[in-house]
């Protein structure tokens, strides 16, 4: 067998549909071919995914255009069902149609892998589930433009080397580029100006209005004008491809901080694919998508002293259903919602956290050693602590045994008399 023989038969199998074997490869070659040399061809070849299934000694390989267009498939059907999650059993009985003769018990985990490495998939914070970023997106826009969104995306992507390196970022710029070149020069200038992306500060009304010689209201009636044109069906797609490009150069992330430079373009974008976009300024993030009342920390100290850990409240989320984050997002702001919420707190509710962490009575130096450690930004000294230990706010109570405190949570109550005039009144009755 030949190199030309090789390179022909990867290049058919590179158009395959399916999931298919080495037996499969082979069976198209002349008789009498090497079939190691043949073997170690497809295995370097970075176009194809080695799929292993289970503890099968049997090897799988799919093309990864094939995988990427099954990918962007797959969340098209998502978004358009509402469905942003899957099991691992669903993931695997959707694998099926990758494969025509096997079923698979479990997700391959090269098909995983390829998919986080592009943004299609996440995991979830619950365990054997999935989440699907893109899905989640594509399900904020209308029917139409979703289709047309992810058909442009297969095409464009497959006439492309397909792999980690590929720059999404890159191509997302160019689109932006291309399709402000379809809009007149004042247009443009407006539009960036208003939307922050010539300086990275949006430009009020009456700014333009002065740079350009016009009224307020004339500048207006041009930036509307934008965003009518933005409608048409032949521009709208582009920046669609673009916010989807973005994600994907973040493998899935939809949080940005917001004094990242790439802020106030995920902005643009989300605004031109009328994709929900909320700006949590107080934990310095941003995020795509529909965010629950309660969590933009309208009640800080409420919340916190409820949950008092970033994992009390993921799981008080995940139990509502309510964010759609893979589990390294979500994390990140469960953790900046607490680190918020303990720098608002007064010290009466720093004590009460540090006594609800310790989760038992316990001396005024215990109490003061764990708030500090909690807290090491501002730091006390025991005497301080057990002065406001003494006010005892929010169901701390001193237990009659001295400098010793608990919650009222617990089943403690503050004792009518000291523990020594207790003691005093049974020795008389003695």
């Amino acid at each position: 067998m030949d190199d030309n023989q090789i390179i022909y038969i990867l290049n058919v199998f590179n158009q395959y549909e399916h999931c298919f074997t080495f037996e499969d490869l082979s069976s198209i070659a002349e008789p009498g071919f090497d079939s190691e040399l043949l073997k170690h061809a497809l295995l370097n070849d970075s176009r194809f995914i080695l799929m292993n299934k289970g503890n099968s000694k049997k090897k799988y390989f799919i093309p990864k255009r094939r995988l990427f267009q099954w990918f962007c498939q797959l969340n098209l059907r998502l978004a358009q069902a509402k469905k942003i999650r899957l099991s691992k059993h669903q993931l695997a009985k959707l694998m099926g149609f990758l494969c025509i003769h096997e079923r698979w018990d479990t997700p391959s985990t090269e098909v995983i892998q390829f998919g986080k490495q592009f943004g299609f998939i996440g995991t979830a914070w619950t365990e054997d589930q999935y989440i699907f970023p893109l899905a989640y997106i594509l399900s904020f826009m209308s029917y139409s433009l979703s289709e047309v969104t992810v058909k442009y995306i297969i095409k464009e992507i497959s006439s492309n080397t397909i792999d980690v390196n590929f720059s999404f970022k890159h191509l997302a710029q160019e689109l932006i580029q291309e399709k402000f070149s379809c809009f007149t020069e004042s247009e443009c200038y407006i539009i960036k100006a208003r939307e922050g992306l010539l300086t990275g500060k949006k430009m009020t009304l009456e700014w333009l209005g002065i740079h350009y010689g016009i009224t307020r209201e004339r500048v207006r009636q041009m930036e509307f004008k934008f965003w009518r044109k933005l409608r048409n069906p032949v521009h709208a797609p582009t920046f669609s491809r673009a916010l989807i490009y973005n994600i994907m150069s973040k493998q899935g992330s939809l949080m940005v901080k917001t004094d990242s430079p790439e802020v106030l373009t995920i902005s643009f974008l989300s605004k031109c694919s009328r994709v929900p976009y909320a700006t949590l300024s107080h934990i310095n993030l941003a995020i795509l998508g529909v965010l629950p009342e309660d969590t933009i920390l309208l009640k800080p100290r409420r919340l916190l002293l409820d949950n008092i850990d970033s994992v009390s409240i993921i799981n008080q989320w995940e139990s509502e259903g309510r964010l759609c984050l893979i589990k390294r997002d979500l994390q990140l702001f469960a953790e900046s919602i607490v680190r918020f919420c303990l720098k608002r707190l007064n010290k009466e509710q720093k004590v009460y956290l540090a006594l609800r962490t310790i989760g038992k009575p316990a001396h005024s130096a215990k109490i003061t050693e764990v708030y500090n450690s909690l807290f090491p930004e501002h730091p006390s000294t025991e005497y301080n602590l057990h002065a406001v230990l003494s006010l005892e706010n929010y169901g701390v109570v001193w237990i009659g045994i001295r400098s010793t405190f608990a919650l009222k949570e617990w089943g403690y109550e503050h004792p009518s008399e000291t523990l020594f005039n207790t003691n005093k009144d049974c020795r008389r009755k003695v």
